[in-house]
């Protein structure tokens, strides 16, 4: 059995960064015999991924058509936006209500951040990634420092589904710089006790991103309307 899980979060795993990095678009469809072959395992582990993706929206299985990536969508990231301004910020609301002001984990994950040195060109995607990763963890430790169990484990569930749109905004030029000084900002603005500002730039900070995003969507799905038109 200990074998059996292995193999299905190196499946699990491999499939979500191909996703989130765009490697496997949307619309695209996971064929279980092709990835059989291509990943050396059998299907039960791979059935048992494409259900964790499903529920993480990555992909949608349909009965006698198979199972394909879920569009990313300018809808869809709006409401992702609105979820994450109403969770984040409450987050940081129980911080302010509990009097908690050290944040040892959320302080390792930004001391992290401003000591990479950021490549001016990536060697290839594995490195790209790599650097994604390091700053994506900074809103999901926020959420869990908020010390609520259950609202964790919902945020977790959506994680992977914002991973993907963060990873679209994240290679803009000057996000990873505005990423960097926010982080910090926030951190030392919890850290000081100033709560009600450090909302207010949690909240700035999401909206930009949504304001950025949301001009590279549209021309993301008008590409995609006028592929499916030829």
């Amino acid at each position: 059995m200990l074998k059996y899980q292995n193999i299905s979060t190196s499946i699990l795993e491999f499939l979500r960064r191909q996703i989130v990095s765009g490697k496997i678009q949307g619309g695209e469809r996971l064929i279980e015999n092709k990835l059989s072959v291509e990943l050396g395992v059998s299907r039960p582990p791979l059935r048992e991924t494409f259900r964790i993706l499903q529920n993480e929206s990555l992909v949608k299985s349909t009965p006698r058509m198979g199972t394909f990536v879920t569009k990313l969508s300018g809808s869809d990231f709006n409401q992702i936006c609105d979820l994450r301004i109403m969770v984040e910020c409450f987050a940081v609301q129980q911080l302010k209500n509990s009097g908690i002001r050290e944040l040892p984990e959320l302080k390792k994950i930004v001391e992290t951040q401003n000591a990479i040195q950021i490549p001016k060109k990536f060697i290839d995607d594995e490195q790209k990634y790599t650097l994604f990763y390091k700053f994506s963890k900074f809103h999901l430790q926020l959420v869990e420092s908020a010390g609520n169990s259950y609202l964790t484990h919902w945020y977790r569930g959506l994680s992977s589904n914002i991973a993907r749109y963060q990873y679209l905004f994240f290679f803009q030029p000057g996000a990873i710089a505005k990423d960097l000084k926010d982080h910090t900002k926030m951190l030392n603005l919890i850290k000081s006790g100033q709560l009600d500002e450090a909302e207010a730039l949690l909240k700035a900070h999401l909206e930009y991103q949504r304001k950025k995003l949301m001009t590279t969507l549209s021309r993301v799905e008008k590409a995609d309307m006028n592929a499916e038109g030829h």
